[in-house]
């Protein structure tokens, strides 16, 4: 045994085929006196096992080797492997012009400064020669690879992506799948226009026509006609497709184009009332007041919650708006001034001309007084009687300011010159001497009132 001779670093002077029984290295031994590095080396250099074996040897892992690679991987010496016959490495001679490192050979960092747009990558990039796409890259066909991948000849990523590479007219689908890197597909809420029989085949620019740069906004309506199904989509689950709203209302509507014909506009319904809900029936403002249903407007005469209901006057399911009739006998319980004061001109609730007889100064506390002290009847304003409501004259309620000469409020009533019967000391009707209650002539308050 090898213990009965010094022979460490000397491995070499027995072992060289000349000497039976040391056995010499074998012929396809790798060429390692050719290789600068280990010239000079001896067996044990890279058999480290001892005498009993001499393999395992390991070269790389004791001699520091940067060039001359191709010395020893051709192919031919033993676990040295050489370079595989591809188009890649046809040609090629200097091994460490790409593969940078002796522990592996997948460290390789191929110079591509050679290769133009001209140049098929595929060729080599198929996953076998070469590092291909991954299962997860997005379909392009026969489109060459340098087409996207072309910021840098020693990378893959980032890429340099336009749809301007690659023919993707009605084709987005192909990609957008969510199944593909970097193409993003439409997210869990998408609406679901598959279910849709006019969409259904429908690819991703049938909506979506805001170019290559933005998803959104897409579209739907504005580019398919849809008159049915408009639940598969309006559930309030989906993105951009509002759904019914939480009231009486819709609580069992499931057939939205039953009232909504226009997917332009929800606010175009043409509601079907059923019996229970039809006009006469009182029960308009269970669902028209302004929350579950379209409810009276601000302009809206002011009319008392509860007793008066909106059929009183709207008979129209139809519209509401053209279809009135006003009804005075549903809101007696409301002064007449309430309404007709200017501020609901918009409702037809009439107001006084602005040359109508000034109660509030001319008549005794004819603030107080309503509209219908006077106009008793509520289809002609015209038909009234005059109410002076006790009024004396000669201060609060002076005669002439109605009554006088060249005065030009509306009503019937006589008009003469103070002087018409006294010429002197005459400073109101009332105090002529003439006219009741301070004069002597008429019944008091009989025409007055």
């Amino acid at each position: 045994n090898h213990t009965q001779v010094a022979v460490a670093n000397q491995c070499a002077s027995c072992h060289s085929g000349a000497y039976p029984p040391a056995d010499g290295k074998v012929p396809n031994h790798v060429p390692y006196a050719s290789v600068a590095a280990s010239a000079s080396a001896n067996c044990d250099r890279c058999h480290k096992a001892g005498y009993v074996a001499w393999a395992p040897g390991r070269f790389h892992a004791n001699v520091s080797v940067t060039t001359q690679c191709g010395t020893c991987h051709t192919g031919t010496y033993l676990s040295a492997v050489g370079k595989p016959n591809t188009a890649i490495h046809a040609g090629q001679t200097v091994c460490e012009n790409c593969h940078k490192s002796t522990a592996t050979w997948l460290s390789a960092a191929v110079d591509h400064s050679s290769y133009t747009a001209a140049t098929n990558c595929a060729s080599c990039h198929n996953g076998t020669t070469a590092s291909g796409k991954p299962a997860t890259h997005i379909p392009v066909g026969s489109t060459n690879c340098i087409s996207c991948h072309n910021k840098s000849p020693n990378t893959w990523k980032p890429s340099l992506w336009n749809h301007t590479q690659v023919a993707v007219t009605a084709q987005c689908a192909s990609c957008h799948t969510g199944a593909f890197q970097p193409a993003d597909g439409k997210p869990a809420n998408h609406i679901p226009y598959a279910s849709v029989p006019v969409a259904s085949t429908a690819n991703c620019d049938g909506c979506h026509k805001a170019g290559y740069l933005a998803w959104a906004p897409g579209y739907f309506h504005r580019n398919y006609t849809v008159s049915t199904a408009c639940a598969s989509c309006h559930t309030g689950s989906y993105l951009g497709a509002r759904g019914k709203p939480n009231n009486a209302m819709h609580a069992t509507v499931t057939v939205c184009e039953s009232c909504h014909t226009s997917t332009a506009n929800w606010t175009t319904v043409n509601f079907a009332h059923s019996p229970a809900n039809a006009v006469g029936t009182g029960t308009c403002d269970t669902c028209h007041n302004g929350s579950t249903a379209k409810g009276k407007h601000a302009a809206h005469i002011p009319v008392t919650t509860g007793p008066t209901k909106c059929d009183s006057c709207h008979k129209s399911q139809v519209s509401f708006a053209t279809t009135v009739t006003m009804n005075h006998s549903v809101v007696t319980a409301t002064t007449c001034k309430t309404c007709h004061s200017g501020s609901y001109a918009s409702s037809k609730a009439e107001a006084k001309p602005s040359n109508h007889i000034p109660e509030a100064t001319q008549l005794l506390n004819g603030a107080s007084m309503d509209c219908k002290a006077c106009h008793t009847n509520t289809t002609s304003w015209t038909a009234f009687k005059m109410n002076h409501n006790s009024s004396m004259g000669n201060g609060v309620g002076w005669c002439k300011g109605c009554h006088a000469s060249g005065t030009n409020y509306l009503g019937p009533m006589e008009r003469k010159s103070l002087t018409h019967e006294k010429s002197t000391g005459v400073t109101d009707c009332s105090q002529s001497g003439c006219h009741r209650p301070l004069g002597t002539k008429g019944s008091t308050y009989t025409n007055w009132d």
